[in-house]
């Protein structure tokens, strides 16, 4: 029984270690221009112009009310003691810490949400990494691309297992993302994580009215975000 119990536990082991890796990686650092498919959409038939439409937002929730749960952390910094104003690199991790498989956008290329659909009909993922500074819990400058997904674009969408984790490359600068002329980040030491943001959007036309919707997804993850100290100069 004893034996058995333990190549029991060695199987388990090594079911655990062949789901833990990394399965992907991408680069965000080269920001692009946003294309018309993430912003507008072209005048319909008929339409001189369009107009303003309705407006929905909200949350989406789990699958059996379960919040999934994720490792969000920064791995790597390009300079841990940095001045006010500059520019920093960093690898983020991003790992399914949970029991449930996620599935995240995985395409830097906004375009593809118009793929296989009705432009005038449009839904798709979109997510982004936020730099911030605990302790005032300082949102910074963001410089990296975000992820756009679409069920109707294969290869758009990234679904993660337990175990399983991303890498990101992300670009930030070590100023507020919404301050107020002259503010600045605070000198001195300063500890500094990542946050993952997922939204569903959808945009729609009907009778020259342009519709959107967007839904968060803040309650679907449940994250733990460890922090990096930095010594800001």
């Amino acid at each position: 029984m004893k034996c058995a119990a333990q190549l029991a536990a060695c199987f388990l082991i090594l079911a655990t270690s062949a789901q833990a890796q990394q399965i992907a990686s991408v680069d965000l650092t080269h920001p692009k221009v946003p294309t018309k498919s993430a912003g507008t959409q072209a005048l319909t038939k008929g339409c001189e112009k369009l107009l303003p439409g309705n407006i929905g937002d909200g949350f989406v929730a789990p699958p059996n009310h379960e919040p999934r749960e994720i490792v969000v952390e920064m791995v790597k910094l390009s300079n841990e003691n940095p001045t006010i104003g500059s520019e920093l690199q960093g690898e983020v991790q991003l790992r399914n810490s949970g029991k449930y498989p996620i599935k995240i956008p995985w395409s830097t290329d906004p375009d593809i949400i118009e793929k296989g659909q009705n432009p005038n009909r449009l839904q798709w993922e979109e997510g982004a990494f936020s730099i911030e500074l605990k302790h005032g819990y300082e949102l910074l400058v963001s410089l990296s691309q975000s992820l756009f997904g679409s069920r109707f674009s294969a290869g758009s969408e990234l679904t993660i297992q337990p175990g399983e984790w991303v890498t990101v490359f992300v670009k930030f600068k070590l100023a507020p993302q919404y301050g107020l002329p002259g503010q600045s980040v605070r000198n001195g030491r300063r500890d500094l994580f990542v946050e993952w943001e997922q939204a569903g959007k959808s945009k729609s036309i009907r009778n020259c009215a342009v519709s959107t919707g967007w839904f968060h997804y803040r309650n679907y993850y449940r994250q733990q975000n460890p922090t990096v100290a930095i010594n800001v100069n």
